[in-house]
Order: C-alpha cells, then sequence, then structure tokens
C-alpha cells in the first residue's frame, strides 16, 4: 500500500520535473526472525500509519493543488481501512477493548 503511494508521488514529482526523495530500502534486513512479538509488531504499525492520517490531514490542509489532494484523499482512505482492520484484529485478540457504541434506540 505504502509503495503504491509512494511511487504515484514519484511519478507526479517526475512529470512536473522536481526532485523525489529516494527510498530507504538499503536499511530492510532479510532476517525471517521476528525480534519482538506479533502485539507490539501489530500495535506499532497500527500507530505509525495513525500519525500517517495526522500528516496526510495536514498536507491536505494546506495544499493548494487539486491533483495532489486527490491523491492524499485516496491515501487516506486507504490508511483509515488499514488502522481499521489492525484495530479489528487487536479485538479479536483481546488485546484492546471494542469502542463503545450508541446505544440502539429502535
Amino acid at each position: 500500500m505504502t509503495d503504491k503511494s509512494v511511487k504515484q508521488y514519484m511519478e507526479k514529482l517526475h512529470i512536473e520535473s522536481l526532485p523525489s526523495p529516494s527510498y530507504i530500502d538499503h536499511l530492510v534486513t532479510t532476517s525471517t526472525y521476528p525480534p519482538f512479538s506479533a502485539k507490539i509488531m501489530l500495535f506499532h504499525k497500527v500507530d505509525m500509519f495513525a500519525m500517517k492520517i495526522r500528516s496526510f490531514g495536514n498536507s491536505l490542509a494546506v495544499n493548494g493543488r487539486r491533483d495532489i489532494g486527490m491523491l492524499y484523499g485516496r491515501t487516506l482512505i486507504n490508511i483509515g481501512l488499514f488502522v481499521d482492520d489492525g484495530a479489528n484484529i487487536f479485538i479479536e485478540k483481546g488485546w484492546m477493548e471494542s469502542p463503545p457504541k450508541a446505544f440502539d434506540r429502535a
């Protein structure tokens, strides 16, 4: 998901002859042994993507271009769905309580 978004932004910058940041793939190891528990890894991922929502929201608010705003909006939808899936996994595993819901008045 992130790779797809980064490619879209890099392509947009390239079309407009603007420099784009390089990948930091060289920092990723090939280890197959998880150094941390699944619980802490999932928490970190969900927290990191929740921070991305705030960052994209701030970027969308100060961005004056509709074309880039559209890319931000699409990315926000995907990130929101990902964070929701992560929260559901937390709830299913019993690592987090389900958020309170409105009373059914029907």
